[in-house]
């Protein structure tokens, strides 16, 4: 009973004195738990996960810094629009299937070993998803989410990308930078996304994959990504693209007239 008090006090919800000492009943608790719609916890101030189940109302929760190997207490959520769960230790993700009305779901700087398709696959209205920070090593379950818009995965196993993205045609946003991607041969894949503005493969914060260090690499992409603005964080400016395509075209030339 006082975990749960104790929660309904983080979430703003105002107490007296004697609320504190005596605590609620149990219809008056549930009332005041229903108004809030949003809750925001960190450094282990969660000690029992399953007391969200309180709060059926949430829209957006955020939880840092906790000790929550498993998401629990999410099936009652089912308002849910906006869940972070960051540093928390989360070893999997089932559990937020429940939470179908996410729009934006961060579960960064966790220790996911994989993309869990049964549960994205119940997630259909999601539009932002970021897992950086995890030892995730495939992209995978994504095809189920048409509307995503924005995906990071910075700080991963990740190596290739193959035809993970061939039904997210929404997705303008794209972060893989520190990842283990060595080569050029995801970039057509890329190029068919239609949506796609801004990709990251170095990112300040994050570091750079090692397809970085590749000669011509910023010529190569802004070449092959004709519809990019933004690349490594950096606007791609007119002039940009034309030197790219000046450059990629006299490298061009001059490998097919070695060639003959």
């Amino acid at each position: 009973a006082g975990d749960r008090l104790n929660l309904l006090y983080w979430s703003g919800s105002h107490l007296t004195s004697s609320e504190h000492e005596h605590g609620l009943c149990e219809d008056e608790f549930r009332r005041r738990c229903s108004s809030i719609t949003s809750l925001e916890m960190f450094m282990n101030s969660l000690p029992d996960p399953h007391c969200l189940a309180d709060f059926p109302n949430l829209c957006e929760l955020a939880l840092h810094v906790q000790n929550i190997p498993r998401p629990v207490g999410l099936d009652r959520l089912t308002r849910l629009e906006r869940l972070c769960m960051t540093e928390v230790r989360l070893t999997t993700m089932e559990g937020i299937e429940h939470c179908q009305s996410l729009t934006h779901l961060d579960l960064s700087s966790n220790s996911l070993a994989a993309m869990d398709a049964r549960v994205l696959g119940q997630l259909s209205r999601l539009r932002t998803l970021w897992l950086n920070e995890n030892p995730i090593s495939a992209i995978e379950g994504l095809a189920p989410l048409a509307a995503l818009q924005s995906l990071w995965l910075a700080r991963t196993a990740i190596s290739c990308v193959a035809d993970a993205l061939r039904c997210n045609d929404a997705l303008e946003d794209l972060n893989l930078s520190a990842t283990a991607i060595g080569n050029f041969k995801d970039i057509p894949s890329l190029a068919r996304l239609p949506q796609l503005t801004s990709l990251a493969l170095a990112d300040p914060h994050f570091g750079e994959s090692r397809v970085c260090s590749l000669c011509n690499y910023r010529t190569y992409l802004i070449f092959h990504l004709p519809r990019l603005a933004v690349l490594d964080t950096l606007a791609v400016t007119n002039d940009a693209r034309g030197l790219a395509e000046a450059t990629y075209m006299k490298k061009k030339m001059y490998y097919n007239m070695r060639i003959k």
